[in-house]
């Protein structure tokens, strides 16, 4: 998972959210005046099955495409380095490791079992052998507790609620909210694991970083996202 969604992810969770408003605005009007049609509530599901749909293969078209554009060289070993040490102080198996060209400060896991990689940008490969440390430390959080496989779960399964029928409506956007409001938790609970192996001044340290590097998204927009904020994440392992 990156340390920040891509933006159009983001605006994706925030489009489908306001769909499911503009939907129950909808069922309660045709409700109580008979307004709309089979018609319009056909096309708004349909938006829901594409959007929950990008949100469910998003994670495994991604890293295929930053596949082409990985770089070999010094960054590539001194990540396998790094990483080897954190899988033997976490007990974790040891991933897969590729680093990509680009600018972006970026760090993902990819896979599900056996064929989990992490790819990191060669931004975020530029960091010092400490920073580098915990944030590969917080992706083997993710490994080690197997967010990826939860996280397909939750989407798959908002995927099958909105195609359901007309009638859930009500159900998905509450649906939506709880399943963001879980991954920000695996993102919490990922930061504790870091800190468990590198240390919790480390990983503040490695946030606070990240943070001035990527920025931090407004409060409100936290609420469709699927990660928190850099300020709560570090006001939490403070």
């Amino acid at each position: 998972m990156e340390l920040l969604p891509s933006r159009i992810t983001r605006y994706l969770l925030l489009f489908v959210s306001l769909l499911a408003i503009v939907e129950l605005i909808e069922s309660l009007a045709k409700a109580v005046a008979g307004y709309g049609g089979f018609g319009f509530a056909v096309t708004l599901w349909a938006c829901f099955g594409a959007a929950y749909g990008w949100l469910l293969v998003e994670p495994m078209i991604r890293p295929l495409l930053l596949m082409r554009r990985t770089v070999r060289g010094s960054s590539e070993r001194r990540v396998r380095r790094i990483g080897a040490g954190i899988a033997r102080d976490s007990g974790t198996a040891n991933p897969k490791f590729y680093v990509y060209e680009s600018e972006k400060f970026d760090v993902m896991v990819s896979g599900i079992g056996r064929g989990v990689t992490i790819l990191v940008s060669g931004a975020a490969a530029d960091v010092d052998d400490q920073q580098l440390r915990s944030i590969l430390a917080h992706e083997f959080g993710h490994i080690r507790l197997r967010h990826s496989l939860i996280r397909l779960t939750m989407y798959g399964s908002l995927l099958s609620l909105a195609i359901v029928g007309h009638s859930m409506t009500a159900i998905v956007l509450p649906a939506n909210l709880f399943v963001l409001w879980t991954m920000r938790q695996m993102e919490f609970a990922a930061d504790r694991d870091a800190a468990r192996v590198v240390g919790r001044n480390d990983v503040r340290t490695a946030l606070e970083r990240v943070g001035g590097v990527l920025g931090d998204i407004p409060q409100w927009q936290a609420v469709f996202s699927t990660h928190p904020t850099f300020r709560d994440r570090i006001a939490r392992l403070s």
